[in-house]
């Protein structure tokens, strides 16, 4: 009887250990993406030329990073739909300008590529804190009239952090970097300049 009774409290702890385990256990982040475009600081410069936009994801894979550095299950990814928001965003943020945007393909005095290369979040743990690094880059690719300008726009930033950040907080601070990378590339007048 005295065997079968620490046997069931061993079955017990273990079971215990297992489920707490799994619980402390990261899940993977899907991140929602809403970039919001500050462009009060740029010129009104459109006065209605056409701009056709295409926006193309340039990075690997839609892993954005690790919520644990040592798990691979707690992955941090883009939705799907990431380009199209991105595209989105920027085309309002040119129509704000005096920009009339036309459907990619079609003739406009200014064609961009818009490129996500970069959306990162490293996590490094501390003793107590968790050095997060996160930042966006943008590569754009303009052409007007037979000319052609480049830019590349970074956004990012070190936090400590003594929580481990949640989906919401991921969501904002890559949206913050993404919005930010945007609105400079679109705020840049040599994209639009011939």
């Amino acid at each position: 009887m005295h065997v079968l009774i620490s046997r069931c409290r061993a079955l017990t702890t273990l079971v215990l250990s297992s489920l707490l385990l799994t619980a402390c256990a990261l899940q993977p982040q899907v991140l929602p993406i809403t970039p919001q475009l500050n462009l009060s600081g740029a010129a009104h410069r459109g006065d209605g030329r056409s701009i056709a936009l295409d926006a193309i994801d340039g990075r690997p894979d839609n892993v954005v990073g690790y919520r644990d550095p040592h798990d691979t299950d707690s992955a941090i990814t883009t939705a799907p739909e990431t380009m199209r928001v991105i595209k989105r965003e920027v085309e309002k943020g040119y129509a704000e300008l005096g920009f009339r945007v036309v459907p990619q393909g079609e003739e406009a005095d200014i064609t961009l590529e818009v490129r996500l290369t970069e959306l990162g979040y490293k996590r490094q743990e501390g003793t107590v804190v968790n050095n997060i690094h996160t930042g966006a880059t943008i590569e754009a690719t303009s052409i007007m009239h037979g000319k052609t300008v480049t830019g590349t726009y970074r956004d990012s930033q070190g936090k400590e952090m003594v929580l481990k950040p949640n989906l919401e907080d991921n969501a904002e601070l890559m949206n913050k970097h993404l919005g930010a990378a945007l609105s400079r590339m679109v705020a840049d007048p040599r994209l639009t300049t011939e």
